[in-house]
């Protein structure tokens, strides 16, 4: 609930993001994809992020 816009997470799979959203109901984090291992080609991609694929917060804005 206290991710805000700018802070930077790691997905569990390794994937770094951008939260630019979080819809405050516990669960779901709007992101946009700055590293994707897994596939490359996700860079900048624009998805919802449930809660539970969070590993790490990186840094907070």
């Amino acid at each position: 609930m206290t991710l805000r816009p700018g802070d930077r997470l790691l997905l569990e799979d390794g994937t770094i993001a951008e939260v630019l959203e979080n819809m405050e109901d516990g669960m779901w984090i709007q992101v946009r994809y700055l590293e994707v291992p897994r596939n490359p080609a996700e860079v900048g991609a624009i998805e919802l992020c449930h809660a539970q694929d969070i590993a790490k917060l990186l840094n907070v804005t």
